[in-house]
This record gives structure tokens, C-alpha cells and sequence, in this order.
């Protein structure tokens, strides 16, 4: 092999990638949702880290309006075009409640524990998840 049949090769590969690199994305309709799924679980489990680390409860809401996860008046995150979120909580109990949270929530508590729930995760082209959190010790995992 020369050096410059060496430099052709290389220069086709970079092309190729170049080309194929940004529609991978449409290739795997699913990537895109089981990413936003994982995403999602890393933030509830933040909240929950959040919740024993600073000793008080934390909080994630839903506001379907504008596509955004919220805890408490702080916007965490947006969720893609296409995805439907639906919460499914636990019940809070009356001693905890504030007289703000009429909304549904998923509560992480200092110690550790949940109201229990989970966030429903659905598109029409990929499919669904579903995020559950176990109330007894807070427990974030995937259901796909």
C-alpha cells in the first residue's frame, strides 16, 4: 500500500461516516425513547439522592402544557415531540402534605422512601416504559 491509496481510503471512510452518522437516529425509532426512559430514571434517582442529601422531601410533577418535568417550581426537564408522560403516584400521607401539593407527585422523603408511583413513558412509533419507584426504600428502575 502507498501512502496516497492509504489517504484515499481514509478520505472515503470520512465521507461515509459523515453521511450515515446523523440518520442513525431514524434508523432506530426506539433509541430516542429508551434514551428519554433512562434519562428520566437518572433524575428521579438524583431527586431521591437529593432528598436523603439535604434532609427534605423532593418532589417531581408533571406540566403537560409545556412538556416538562418540574419539582416544585424549578423546571428539570423537557420531554421529546411524540412522547406521551403520564404519573401514576402513590398516595402522600396527610401529615406530609403541604397545602400547595394538590397537583399529582412523585415525593421522595429524607429517608430515603417514596409516595411510590410511576411515569408512564409511550410513542406511538417506539412503544413504552414505564418507570416505576418502589415506596418502601425509593427504588428507581425500568420496566420495558
Amino acid at each position: 500500500m502507498t501512502l496516497l491509496e492509504l489517504l484515499v481510503v481514509l478520505v472515503i471512510a470520512s465521507l461515509m461516516l459523515a453521511l450515515v452518522a446523523p440518520n442513525i437516529g431514524n434508523v432506530l425509532p426506539g433509541s430516542e425513547l429508551k434514551s428519554f426512559a433512562r434519562q428520566s430514571a437518572a433524575m428521579l434517582r438524583e431527586l431521591r439522592s437529593e432528598a436523603v442529601s439535604q434532609s427534605r422531601n423532593r418532589r417531581l410533577s408533571l406540566d403537560q402544557e409545556e412538556r416538562r418535568f418540574r419539582s416544585g417550581k424549578e423546571a428539570l426537564a423537557l420531554w421529546p415531540e411524540g412522547v406521551e408522560v403520564q404519573l401514576e403516584q402513590g398516595e402522600v400521607p396527610d401529615f406530609l402534605k403541604t397545602p400547595f401539593e394538590d397537583d399529582k407527585a412523585l415525593v421522595f422523603f429524607p429517608d430515603g422512601s417514596s409516595n411510590g408511583g410511576a411515569l408512564s413513558l409511550s410513542s406511538e412509533s417506539a412503544g413504552h416504559y414505564m418507570i416505576r419507584v418502589e415506596a418502601l426504600n425509593g427504588k428507581v428502575w425500568i420496566d420495558g
